[in-house]
């Protein structure tokens, strides 16, 4: 197949078929509308053999189409003896060189729309259902199914937004915003789709792992400056209580500090392969000592055996209240907010 471009002095857009693949490709087909609630190009019954479509403007296989006023479709009457499903749909044809609004009957359920992009295309707007023996269509018997053209997302200097249109989307800095009408909705922020990383372990401020053939994996999501992160580490070998007098803890992902304003709280979960039980607890960062770790592993005693009893919190360490050793599983899970 020859190459073929355009348009260029001397290399127009020729025919059609030439225009409408080219249109095609600037935006979906659909109603021009600032929102599903618009009236353009809307169908309605009334209990008549027509139904009325208001005008509008659409696309329809790269082919422009405007209605300026209220227009009557003639129903099809339905001479059967069950109920039928049609539809209204706008019909774009090579052949007729038009886009005009048509009844389409069905049966049981809605016509198939045409799709030859080279002969005849359709997009809906309407579908009705006629019941046996009538020619009628009421009003309750038209849903709405027309299609939108998209309008992609605009851009947006901050201070300086322009009014919310509800369904629209709107960037701003790397943010992503959605209309409803009166203001714009923030629903996304830049981030990291899934990202892994090995965490640090540490007593203190000295490091150390959990033996060369432990399973030690961080899995993390950002979403602007919210982090979410999962630790797991299936201990292999404890690292020698004694020369880690300090409390556990264990680094965050590279590049993403928590936030100096508040502590983050993180739910773990110990589980021991040596006869030594299970426990479950709250971990923290402590900002003032390091913002690139978690700090603490908590858990919480009482000094007796009555309601009564004041609690306390205690931090977990290498050899307590546990002896972490091989088999052993520690899982950390939670979320913070970084700088």
């Amino acid at each position: 197949m020859a190459e073929f471009s355009a348009p260029f002095d001397g290399s127009p857009i020729a025919t059609q078929s030439q225009w409408s693949r080219m249109a095609r490709r600037w935006g979906q087909d659909g109603v021009h509308a600032a929102d599903p609630d618009s009236t353009a190009l809307k169908v309605a019954g009334n209990g008549t053999g027509n139904v009325t479509l208001q005008p509008g403007e659409a696309f329809v296989n790269g082919f422009y189409y405007l209605n300026d006023a209220v227009k009557n479709i003639a129903v099809t009457p339905n001479a059967g003896t069950v109920a039928r499903v049609d539809l209204v749909v706008l019909r774009a044809s090579m052949s007729a060189k038009s886009v005009v609004a048509a009844y389409k009957t069905g049966g049981s359920s809605a016509p198939t729309l045409s799709a030859d992009e080279d002969g005849v295309y359709e997009i809906p707007l309407a579908q009705c259902t006629v019941a046996a023996g009538s020619s009628v269509v009421t009003a309750v018997n038209v849903a709405d199914r027309r299609w939108f053209t998209d309008s992609g997302a605009t851009p947006s200097l901050p201070g300086a937004r322009r009014p919310s249109v509800r369904g629209r989307l709107l960037t701003e800095g790397g943010r992503l915003y959605i209309g409803d009408g009166a203001t714009w909705q923030w629903i996304g922020s830049p981030g990291v789709e899934e990202g892994t990383y090995t965490p640090q372990w540490s007593a203190g401020t000295r490091n150390f792992h959990w033996g060369t053939d432990a399973v030690n994996r961080g899995i993390y999501q950002v979403r602007g400056r919210r982090v979410d992160v999962s630790i797991r580490v299936l201990v292999a070998s404890n690292p020698g209580g004694s020369g880690y007098p300090d409390p556990l803890g264990v680094s965050l992902p590279p590049g993403y500090p928590c936030t100096t304003t508040e502590r983050s709280l993180f739910v773990w979960n110990y589980t021991s392969e040596n006869g030594e039980g299970s426990a479950i607890g709250v971990a923290t960062t402590l900002p003032t000592t390091s913002t690139t770790k978690i700090a603490r592993l908590r858990y919480s005693m009482t000094n007796g055996a009555s309601q009564s009893a004041v609690p306390n919190a205690y931090s977990m360490f290498v050899n307590t209240p546990f002896n972490i050793r091989n088999g052993d599983v520690i899982d950390i899970t939670g979320s913070y907010w970084t700088t």
